[in-house]
């Protein structure tokens, strides 16, 4: 039987960090289920334009946590870490009455050969509906999937961009 290698964790090389996988690089099933979901996920939030908060919050597992670029004193309803379904659905009502979707697209998709860990990498731009000004970013999703639920979010953009198109820079 061979064996796949991979590096399981961060930081300098050593043989300790390394672990085998019999799986010979194939993503088990649960992972192909998961990137399938995710995948429509962001090809519907682009084609509705955010209009497809249910199926994303259907993702989710009641204990999410999801965590924004922004830090919590930044005065907007995205900023800061959420912590469960209802206030995720407050971060995604929060975005949709105050910026309007002008583009979301996905480049590509980085999973681990596990299938728990997915990595979007893509671009995105909102209009500030207070303001008028747009954003235009590079945009980073880290999501960890628990039992087929997403159980922590992590996202990265431009934070500079958006306070710019909030006004306050």
């Amino acid at each position: 039987m061979r064996a796949v290698v991979r590096q399981v964790c961060t930081g300098p090389f050593s043989f300790a960090n390394l672990r085998f996988d019999s799986t010979m690089g194939r993503k088990s099933m649960s992972a192909e289920s998961n990137l399938a979901a995710l995948q429509s996920a962001y090809r519907n939030w682009h084609g509705t334009k955010g209009g497809n908060v249910d199926e994303i919050l259907d993702l989710f597992a009641d204990d999410i946590q999801m965590h924004s670029a922004l830090s919590g004193d930044v005065p907007s309803a995205v900023a800061g870490v959420h912590i469960k379904k209802d206030q995720a659905r407050d971060y995604f009502e929060g975005l949709l009455r105050d910026w309007e979707m002008i583009f979301y697209e996905v480049d590509r998709y980085i999973v681990d050969t596990s299938g728990d860990e997915i990595v979007m990498v893509g671009r995105c731009s909102f209009r500030n509906k207070a303001t008028g000004r747009t954003l235009e970013t590079p945009k980073v999703d880290v999501c960890t999937f628990r039992d087929g639920r997403i159980v922590r979010f992590q996202e990265c953009y431009d934070t500079l961009s958006f306070a710019q198109a909030l006004g306050h820079v």
